[in-house]
């Protein structure tokens, strides 16, 4: 899986691409501990160009969200494609992990939470 990774103020956009599958949890679970090792607590995980993901992806995924929250930072997804849409709803993980319709609102949403948590 290739990886993308983007600053947009103080938030990190990673974009991976491809399928989000058993063989790759490792690899999107490893580049967030990169992340979060370098001090970067706010990550927005863009994925709109995953075109699949299994129950391991969405795993991976929940995964990520407990390290970044764990380190006292703010997670979420955007730009679900409709598969992946579907997963995140039949599974109610979006009602855990913060979804995003677009790139651009996720960020907001990422600022508004920071904003929240700082007591702002």
């Amino acid at each position: 899986m290739d990886y993308k990774i983007e600053m947009a103020h103080d938030v990190v956009v990673l974009v991976p691409t491809g399928n989000l599958v058993a063989s790759e949890t490792e690899s999107l679970k490893s580049q967030v501990e990169k992340l979060i090792e370098k001090k970067f607590r706010c990550i927005l995980l863009d994925m709109s160009r995953i075109d699949f993901m299994d129950s391991s992806g969405l795993g991976s995924v929940m995964a990520v969200n407990k390290l970044v929250t764990g380190a006292g930072g703010v997670f979420a997804c955007a730009a679900l494609q409709e598969g992946v849409r579907k997963v995140f709803r039949v599974t109610r993980a979006d009602q855990k992990i913060a979804v995003a319709a677009t790139q651009l609102e996720g960020l907001l949403q990422i600022q508004e939470r920071t904003l929240h948590v700082k007591g702002l």
